[in-house]
């Protein structure tokens, strides 16, 4: 069989496998199975399949595109794409484009685009890889954001079984649901061996400002590596490897080389091993996370053909394994609410020690897939025996300590609140100082830029800059103390960037420089104006505010739209309400070989309130079950002199006041 085609949206927990009575077809390079129901026409140099229709006004298709024989990258081909596409419509808004790997290692981009349409929209979802020597997309097209997501357990369903004609076939690496709930699947065979030597502890720090990129080279660093299959021991790695100086890296059995390289015709960085105990294997993606480090992901190493994912050592690996630890349920006692807009109380999940559950009076076993769900936010659990026999969940715990198991019995979220698990904000050394010639100015600024096209979005770039050289240039978490430039990252690197002004031009880290003005309010930009952040103080909101956000997922955690409302009183309480439609996918064992599980779903009832405080930049949300939540807030407009009060910008997106109210 041919690799599977893993380059949608993976966007709706599926409510069930598709009908039967399905048969073989080919297009282009597609190889498809048509489900039952469905109809296909040819249109121009493309095919449509029409999905069959859920009501009035509902109307979704899938367009398998003719693609091209390409050499280069995939970026430009596909944004060209795109934009021909939406042609002659008028783009509401567009997702940044999302660039990821599917399991095969083929490079995936995807981006979502709502346009107008008549008197209401229209929503489509575009996804393309480069398979072999050629590129592929895929455009699917619903007309409401409702139809968007009822489809997606048909859309999901269905691109899991496309295949490439053009593409060899890789050994299958799924595994099926657990049959008891005393093991898991038995482990791969690694081949690992005793310890590898000490290997001294790198400044990254340095080795940046010499000129590495983390982005494209690995650091010269130990990697301790997490197989990815059905499991819920992450106890300890399976093996380590050692990037070493020169080219070289050390592996349980001896030494090698290795080379940077970029497949595909893709930007995407990749380690190619030459000799040594890893030669023969797959090419090893390289992944860099700017906050704890880089991770390399190994294919083709271990005898059953698993991935690796190997993260650096230090906060890279402590990372995973918080991670790890938030999809492993606790012991303790969690109530239940119906998912059908009532919040009905539907009794108590108890989970006890050795994976035993009990639930109205009756008990079990629990099985959980944690290693497999690596590249997820929730691990799956399978319930074995008692009142929930056969039962799947997700389970996950977020940064502020809610703990909940997803949609069991397809009609109850169960949850409880519990100290949250917090990571270093920093590193512990100190960052360096600046070189000379940087730094002179102070002060905290934003630059508000209006994106039309190709993405509609209005967006909020930072610099807090201190005069001695450093300017931080990301969101504040949760107030503009966030920015103390004499820290570093947990990851060892700089928390911020050097800046300099030679010339009429700013040159901020490796950017290329840009025109710098002084102006009578402040600065200019590239052209573009330099707003002052001003403290909120203890101001007293009034009114029902709205974001909207539109996200895609590019291989297997979710996507969607969501409209997120806060409603804020003037005696310091508020109410938060998230509607919308947000899904995701699940399978038994968390790769695309799995059964799927669930239905599609939307937080259209996820309510909760409390009391509010506002203090300097920070927004304090004390939610009724004991949750603190900080987050950033400011004033991005003025009106007549005086603060704004219509559009607030909180945490990352910008709250509207719903109707002037």
């Amino acid at each position: 069989m041919e690799p599977r085609c893993k380059t949608l949206l993976k966007a709706g927990l599926l409510m069930g496998m598709l009908l039967g009575g399905a048969h073989a077809a080919t297009f282009g390079n597609y190889v498809y199975t048509l489900p039952a129901g469905w109809s296909q026409a040819k249109q121009g140099s493309a095919l449509v399949l029409s999905l069959p229709s859920k009501g009035a006004g509902d109307r979704a298709s899938i367009r398998l595109t003719a693609g091209a024989v390409l050499s280069g990258d995939l970026g430009p081909w596909f944004a060209a794409q795109v934009a021909a596409f939406n042609t002659g419509s008028t783009v509401l808004t567009q997702t940044p484009v999302q660039a990821d790997t599917d399991e095969n290692g083929l490079p995936v981009l995807a981006t979502a685009v709502v346009v107008k349409a008549g008197s209401g929209s229209e929503w489509r979802l575009f996804a393309a890889t480069k398979a072999g020597n050629r590129a592929e997309m895929l455009v699917f097209s619903a007309s409401s954001l409702e139809s968007f997501t009822a489809h997606q357990a048909e859309l999901t369903a269905f691109t899991d079984q496309v295949n490439f004609a053009n593409i060899k076939a890789p050994a299958a690496s799924g595994t099926t649901k657990a049959a008891t709930a005393t093991a898991s699947t038995p482990p791969p065979v690694v081949k690992a061996s005793a310890s590898l030597p000490a290997l001294p502890v790198p400044n990254v720090a340095q080795l940046v400002r010499a000129g590495l990129n983390p982005a494209k080279q690995p650091f010269p660093d130990e990697f301790r590596c997490y197989v990815s299959y059905n499991s819920s021991d992450y106890s300890k790695p399976a093996l380590a490897i050692q990037i070493l100086p020169g080219g070289r890296y050390r592996a349980p059995g001896g030494e090698g080389t290795y080379k940077m390289v970029q497949t595909n015709g893709s930007s995407l960085n990749y380690l190619r091993w030459q000799g040594g105990p890893l030669a023969g294997s797959d090419d090893a993606f390289l992944l860099f996370d700017s906050t704890y480090g880089q991770t390399i992901q190994l294919d083709g190493v271990t005898d059953e053909d698993r991935r690796l994912y190997c993260h650096q050592r230090g906060s890279a690996e402590n990372h995973a394994l918080v991670e790890f630890r938030r999809k492993d349920p606790q012991v303790g006692k969690y109530p239940c609410r119906s998912l059908d807009g009532k919040n009905t109380d539907l009794g108590t999940l108890e989970l006890l020690a050795g994976r035993v559950y009990r639930y109205k009076g009756g008990s079990g076993k629990y099985v959980v897939n944690i290693l497999g769900k690596q590249r997820d936010s929730f691990s799956g659990v399978d319930f074995v025996g008692g009142p929930l026999d056969d039962e799947y969940s997700t389970y996950s715990e977020d940064e502020l300590g809610e703990r909940e198991f997803g949609r069991i019995l397809r009609k109850m979220r169960c949850s409880q609140v519990a100290k949250p698990i917090v990571e270093p904000k920093f590193g512990t050394a100190k960052a360096p100082v600046p070189p000379a010639g940087s730094g002179g100015i102070t002060g905290a600024y934003v630059q508000l830029v209006q994106n039309v096209y190709p993405s509609a979005s209005l967006e909020h770039y930072f610099y807090l800059f201190n005069k001695n050289g450093y300017v931080f240039t990301r969101d504040p978490e949760t107030s503009l103390a966030d920015a103390d430039c004499t820290r570093t990252r947990p990851n060892g690197l700089p928390l911020c960037e050097v800046y300099s002004i030679r010339n009429g031009l700013i040159t901020i880290g490796n950017d290329k420089p840009e025109k710098w003005e002084k102006t009578a309010s402040g600065y200019k930009l590239g052209g573009d104006e330099l707003k002052a952040v001003k403290p909120l103080g203890d101001l007293k909101l009034a009114g029902d505010y709205q974001a909207t956000s539109v996200f895609t997922a590019v291989v297997g955690s979710g996507g969607g739209v969501f409209y997120n409302n806060l409603t804020f009183r003037k005696d310091g309480t508020f109410s938060r309400l998230a509607t919308g439609g947000v899904s995701l996918t699940t399978t038994t064992d968390g790769t695309a070989f799995g059964d799927s599980t669930g239905g599609v779903t939307s937080s259209s009832e996820r309510k909760n309130g409390g009391k509010y405080t506002l203090s300097g930049n920070t927004l304090t949300l004390m939610y009724g079950d004991g949750r603190i939540e900080k987050q950033f807030a400011y004033l991005p407009n003025l009106k007549g002199g005086k603060p704004d009060l219509e559009w607030l910008y909180i945490g990352g997106s910008n709250y509207f006041l719903e109707d002037g109210k």
